[in-house]
């Protein structure tokens, strides 16, 4: 480091006890911070930059050659010019530096087999040391009006014209709740409606809805035990206390009637100008293209950053399906993907499970996916960030060999979070089903899923899972952690039955999975459906399930319709209020030295349900009654499962030392920003300074913000946050 440069930074630490004791003026607090910035400029200058091929910038111009000083503008110009390279012949592996920043995109950035590498060698698309590239596929919503009400409007363009319309809102990065009645939790129908089918209409409780409306036009979501429902309201009577739908709920051959399962339904209903009453709540009239907006306390209409989704995906890698070419040795690293649209089917949406719907005439049943690999091969996306997406997260799917999600976070995701494999569904040949007619070959196979993060999923379509493993072979999904997820965490397998298919010796490891089943029932922490041969689930953690209304249990571990061929071994159980092991039309599996802790005493560890005793072989298992846990066992069970979890190695990459107990792991909050990020932008430098001293003064309220500057980790932003603040804007050089 330079005389010039310490110099300033022995200044800028000489203050630290002065600022630590009592807060100075803003302009006091600018002319520190000027001053290191001034230095940090310094120290970037001096550092050397690393070695790439081409440099893309969210400032830069796509006519430009690429370099770390000309950079290009956008990914895609990146991948031409890597195109470029390799048709030309190369020695050695290609990398594609992205400086920090957001990049908008409007349609998905598309590899094939074009962009693949020769030989064996490697094309890396990675974030420049130190800063945080987000390819986003939402659109900035601005000119806000501010009516001094707690409301918000604007106009926004392409709506009223019928070009774009969105379903989904952030606010300083945070997702908000479409108008929305009742406003948290759900309403529970009365019952049926004299001479209406139950899948078009039901009778309320008079008084449950707002009675300034009809509320025509807007949006049912009912739960089903363990599907949902999303269609239309046709009409709310309040005279007759009926609701009637435009489509029917629930999807044929799973729901006949909504009352199979429980007399007393549950809904809520969103999406109508006459439910806007909290803050928090916004409403977008499509005919007229009018966003009304309910802030909350310490958001300011002149600087909130609101975003609402376009691309309908944001990154899809795809082999040639004809050919059976594989698009090859792809390294997506520390790279954020946010933002991702999907509108409602025509017809609504009513599932089967997981975020499969019924088709209603349409071409298409699954919702989309933000990341997308198919007929890829050797492929990996490393401490990767998905979040913000309408309908999946990320997809290692048909056809895809050796791919792997390492050390990444998939959250706020409105259905799966990540999908293995594929469902039973695709068609080839003269039209049948892939996996009957003769095409095993192209099954996904030995691809992986290791240690990431995968959290609040299914917020929107609530049947979805966590990690949805399906027609797959040697897929490994371990070491994760899985929480906050409406119904199951992890389901394998796509068949409901015991027919011979190409899914077959996955296995399920070491992975933490808690606080799931959050709202649905029939689910578990582990699901499994259909014959998988030489499968393994071994040495997981699963915690914290809870009952949930409708005839069916939640549990630790559920092996469902035709689950045979799993070796079930050294997992852990505890604090699930029903039975730790379910098998429903199971046939035969081993279980061998679980430990499984009661909820309370009586409680059945193993609840078979259609399913011989003879078939579930048991060995070594220990049960502990609640009332009398074994000595020496440590709380839960006994040590079992200890290694579950994120691997240490990745913990760093999703989480962030902010307890200052030199670690980053699972104690430290806050997984959407760098320390000293305060404004988001991937980077941390002077930019930042508004946006700290904004939260130093109480000027904002963004949990983000808030966590960024609290880079001492002590959970307080006080005036001794700065010097540390400016610390960093020195190393980030």
């Amino acid at each position: 480091m330079s005389g010039f440069t310490s110099g300033y930074l022995c200044s800028c630490q000489n203050h630290r006890r002065v600022f630590r004791q009592r807060t100075e003026t803003l302009g006091a607090v600018a002319c520190l911070i000027a001053l290191c910035v001034l230095a940090s400029l310094v120290t970037r200058a001096e550092a050397g930059d690393p070695p790439g091929d081409f440099f893309v910038s969210p400032s830069g111009i796509d006519s430009n050659p690429g370099t770390i000083e000309q950079p290009f503008a956008t990914i895609d110009r990146a991948r031409l010019a890597v195109r470029s390279r390799i048709s030309e012949g190369i020695s050695d592996d290609i990398r594609v530096y992205l400086r920090g920043g957001i990049y908008r995109i409007e349609s998905p950035i598309v590899f094939d087999t074009g962009d693949s590498p020769t030989d064996d060698f490697i094309v890396h698309y990675e974030a420049y040391p130190g800063e945080r590239p987000v390819i986003s596929g939402g659109r900035q919503i601005t000119n806000w009006i501010d009516h001094g009400d707690g409301i918000w409007t604007t106009i926004v363009p392409g709506v009223a014209s019928g070009e774009w319309t969105f379903r989904e809102l952030f606010v300083n990065g945070r997702r908000r709740q479409r108008a929305r009645h009742p406003n948290s939790g759900f309403l529970n129908v009365d019952g049926p409606a004299a001479g209406i089918d139950s899948r078009s209409g039901f009778r309320f409780v008079q008084g449950d809805l707002p009675t300034a409306s009809d509320l025509a036009g807007a949006e049912l979501n009912m739960l089903h035990e363990w599907t949902t429902s999303r269609v239309r309201v046709a009409n709310v009577n309040h005279s007759s206390g009926v609701l009637t739908t435009s489509e029917l709920i629930g999807a044929t051959g799973r729901i006949a009637s909504i009352f199979q399962v429980d007399d007393h339904p549950r809904y809520a209903v969103e999406n109508h100008p006459a439910l806007l009453d909290a803050p928090g709540e916004w409403y977008l009239d499509d005919a007229t293209g009018v966003l009304t907006y309910r802030h909350l306390a310490g958001e300011f209409a002149a600087t909130a950053d609101v975003v609402a989704p376009i691309a309908t995906a944001l990154l899809v890698v795809r082999g040639d399906f004809e050919s059976g070419d594989h698009v090859r040795n792809l390294r997506f690293v520390d790279l954020a993907f946010e933002h991702c649209a999907w509108a409602l089917p025509p017809g609504g949406y009513a599932t089967y499970q997981s975020g499969y719907y019924e088709q209603r005439s349409l071409p298409v049943y699954e919702l989309p996916t933000a990341v997308t690999f198919e007929v890829a091969k050797g492929c990996e996306l490393v401490r990767t960030r998905i979040s913000h997406c309408g309908g999946w997260g990320v997809m290692l799917g048909a056809w895809c060999e050796d791919c792997s999600l390492i050390g990444s976070v998939v959250n706020d995701i409105a259905g799966n979070g990540v999908i293995v494999g594929e469902d039973r569904y695709r068609r080839v040949g003269v039209g049948g089903p892939w996996w009957i007619n003769g095409f095993w070959e192209q099954v996904a196979k030995r691809n992986r899923v290791v240690s990431t993060l995968v959290q609040d999923c299914g917020v929107v379509f609530q049947d979805c899972a966590g990690i949805w493993v399906g027609l797959t072979e040697a897929s490994e999904i371990r070491s994760n952690l899985v929480q906050r997820i409406p119904h199951t965490g992890v389901s394998v397998g796509g068949l409901w039955s015991e027919e011979l298919s190409p899914c077959r010796e996955n296995l399920i490891k070491s992975n933490r999975i808690r606080h799931v089943m959050q709202l649905l029932s029939d689910g578990a922490g582990i699901y499994t459906v259909g014959f998988q041969p030489a499968s393994v689930i071994a040495g997981n953690l699963i915690s914290d399930i809870p009952a949930q209304p409708g005839l069916s249990q939640n549990n630790g571990i559920y092996l469902d319709e035709g689950s045979s061929g799993f070796q079930i071994s050294d997992n852990g159980v505890f604090d699930v209020v029903r039975s730790p092991f379910k098998f429903h039309r199971a046939a035969a599996n081993t279980l061998i030295g679980n430990t499984m802790r009661l909820s309370a005493p009586g409680v059945e560890a193993y609840f078979l349900q259609s399913t011989a005793e003879g078939d579930i072989v048991r060995i070594d298992d220990v049960v502990i009654d609640p009332s009398s846990p074994p000595t020496g066992c440590a709380y839960p069970v006994c040590g079992e499962a200890d290694s579950a979890g994120l691997l240490a190695v990745y913990e760093p990459s999703i989480y962030f030392d902010r307890d200052g107990d030199g670690e980053a792991d699972i104690d430290d909050a806050c997984v959407e920003r760098g320390p000293g990020d305060v404004n988001g932008d991937g980077l941390v430098d002077g930019r930042d300074v508004g946006a700290f001293v904004d939260v130093l003064l109480g000027r904002t309220t963004s949990s983000d913000d808030y966590c960024a500057a609290d880079v001492d980790g002590n959970g307080v932003v006080l005036p001794g946050d700065l010097v540390t603040f400016v610390e960093l804007v020195l190393e980030s050089g």
